[in-house]
């Protein structure tokens, strides 16, 4: 299932003083079982853009295709939200706050039985939900949510969502407020949702570090406009204009812009660590083995 995002504007406030323009003519394709990144700078349009997806914000210009389903501004247009919001995950930035039920398994079922999902499936579907997201479902079915860790609050908001079963999953800011370790385990549970249960990703992040090394393409908002939207290596060479816009480069990409500028040019074109350390082996093993054949 993609999602084609079709000249898509927005008005925050129309005919008000305060009136502010959040997208500006979007044209984007999110193609079926990629990682689509979505980066910007705080005011970007970037969440806003999200929320039209699943019609949570109306749409006021434009039109949005998700797989069979069509969203545009028309006042009368009949779409099942229920069906829409079950092909379409949302995991909202610190999901932990929305948890409400008194026990872990209530939470998780909450989607499902609002799907109509009989009492067999829904069981079948909180049991593996809970283990996909890396909790024990015995030990942790009958507890409160709110005794549970931050970061297993996190991963239960998650599987409430994995629950519904939902061909497209978009997260906003997944890794926020969590350490180094946590976010490493988030984005190992994000691939382990795509790779069993969920092909399409939309991901909103800041950070390009993480971004860079996991997104198959990274569009870049500014302003309400969509910028760019690129496999990451390509984006990257747009160094200039990202500075610009307030967007800083993975470590990576600068420590090699850094050598290239200081005359070693290494010509790896790494977004990641474990590419950039590789490619200078093998730019070393290279200059060895040529400095040989010289002699």
């Amino acid at each position: 299932m993609s999602i084609i995002v079709k000249d898509v504007s927005y008005t925050y406030m129309k005919k008000t003083p305060y009136e502010k323009k959040a997208l500006d003519h979007i044209n984007l394709e999110i193609k079926e079982g990629e990682i689509q990144g979505i980066i910007g700078h705080t005011g970007s349009g970037k969440s806003t853009l999200i929320q039209h997806i699943n019609a949570l914000i109306r749409l006021q210009e434009g039109t949005i295709s998700i797989g069979e389903i069509t969203l545009t501004n028309k006042k009368r247009q009949k779409v099942n939200l229920v069906k829409l919001r079950s092909e379409v995950g949302m995991v909202f930035q610190y999901p932990e706050y929305q948890l409400f039920e008194d026990t872990v398994y209530k939470d998780v079922a909450f989607g499902p039985k609002n799907l109509k999902i009989e009492v067999n499936e829904i069981e079948s579907r909180v049991k593996t939900a809970i283990e996909l997201v890396g909790l024990n479902f015995e030990e942790i079915k009958d507890r409160s949510p709110f005794e549970l860790s931050g970061g297993q609050k996190r991963r239960v908001a998650i599987a409430g969502v994995i629950a519904m079963r939902p061909k497209i999953l978009i997260l906003d800011e997944p890794t926020a407020g969590l350490d180094p370790r946590g976010r490493k385990e988030m984005y190992e549970l994000i691939k382990r949702v795509k790779n069993e249960c969920t092909p399409t990703i939309v991901i909103i992040s800041h950070n390009m570090d993480e971004i860079a090394g996991f997104a198959d393409r990274i569009a870049v908002l500014d302003k309400g406009k969509l910028i760019y939207n690129l496999p990451p290596k390509e984006l990257f060479c747009n160094e200039k204009k990202l500075l610009e816009m307030g967007l800083d480069l993975p470590v990576v990409v600068k420590l090699e812009n850094y050598l290239k500028n200081n005359g070693i040019d290494t010509k790896i074109n790494a977004v990641t660590v474990d590419e950039f350390v590789d490619g200078i082996v093998n730019y070393k093993l290279e200059k060895l083995h040529g400095g040989s054949n010289e002699k």
